[in-house]
């Protein structure tokens, strides 16, 4: 959550100058802050899904056999 905190802060400061822009800019600053939160969506899942993929695979890693008793 700390990593996120400054793209919060700035999403939330666009979202106040959107409510404070006059009719042309609107479309802009909206437009702005779409394409942030979409980046930032994004970026989310495919963090998520590399995370998901790294327990996968440590699920399926065979058991360590460096220590067996062969004899």
């Amino acid at each position: 959550m700390t990593r996120e905190r400054p793209w919060l802060v700035l999403e939330a400061a666009l979202l106040v100058v959107l409510l404070h822009a006059n009719a042309p800019e609107v479309w802009f600053w909206f437009a702005a802050l779409v394409v942030l939160l979409l980046w930032r969506s994004f970026a989310w899942r495919q963090r998520r899904w590399q995370r998901l993929q790294e327990r996968v695979d440590d699920a399926q890693e065979p058991p360590s056999t460096s220590g067996s008793a062969t004899g």
